[in-house]
């Protein structure tokens, strides 16, 4: 926020009529819900099969969809403490929130996505290199290529069109029209598109950790 709506602001006063540090707010919020839940979900699941105490879980009277529950709620609870970080220090320069019901939506749906492909990626990953590879290479380039700190409108060419193909845009733009009410996308549309990948990410986190294929020597 000091670097992008500070230094840029300057230049950068407004982007579609609204100021910009206003304007690069919800992307920072999903971007942070994103990286903290993703991270903390897939670190945790990778350090507990390295250290083997993940042999405690496996035997333990819970069933594979609570301890995939469990894991994710470890994730979003980090994510959503951030966000709200976050917000305090943004909301202390910007006029407000437009509409708090679909700002909190968006943010809880983005929890919920990024923390069951952190349990995946846990389950899957064999090292912290490749659990590593997953945040530097898949997630950081999404999120930085997801419309945060530019308007979709003022992008030409590839960019553009990367920009329209990248999933995090529609959360950044569905975030940003709950917190100014500027969006260029059908808002509710993508609000229903996260919670179907929201549902069908964590039923297949749970498939895979009832199957155990990886967790298991």
């Amino acid at each position: 926020m000091v670097v992008f709506g500070g230094a840029l602001g300057g230049k950068l006063r407004d982007v579609a009529d609204i100021p910009y540090l206003w304007f690069i707010l919800p992307g920072l919020l999903v971007m942070t819900v994103a990286g903290q839940a993703f991270a903390n979900a897939s670190t945790s699941l990778c350090q507990a099969r390295n250290e083997g105490y993940i042999d405690d879980v496996l035997t333990s009277l819970l069933r594979p969809a609570e301890v995939v529950w469990s894991y994710m709620s470890g994730g979003l609870s980090r994510g959503w403490v951030s966000a709200v970080l976050v917000a305090a220090c943004g909301l202390l320069f910007v006029p407000g929130v437009e509409n708090w019901l679909l700002a909190i939506v968006v943010l809880v749906l983005t929890g919920v996505i990024f923390s069951a492909l952190g349990v995946m990626t846990g389950i899957w990953a064999d090292s912290f290199d490749q659990q590593a590879f997953i945040a530097a290479l898949v997630i950081s380039p999404l999120a930085l290529l997801g419309g945060v700190f530019s308007s979709v409108d003022t992008l030409s060419g590839p960019w553009r069109s990367l920009t329209l193909l990248d999933p995090i845009y529609y959360l950044v733009d569905a975030e940003r029209g709950g917190v100014t009410g500027m969006h260029e996308s059908a808002v509710w549309l993508s609000v229903v598109v996260a919670a179907v990948v929201a549902g069908v990410l964590t039923l297949l986190a749970i498939r895979m950790f009832h199957r155990g294929t990886r967790l298991r020597p």
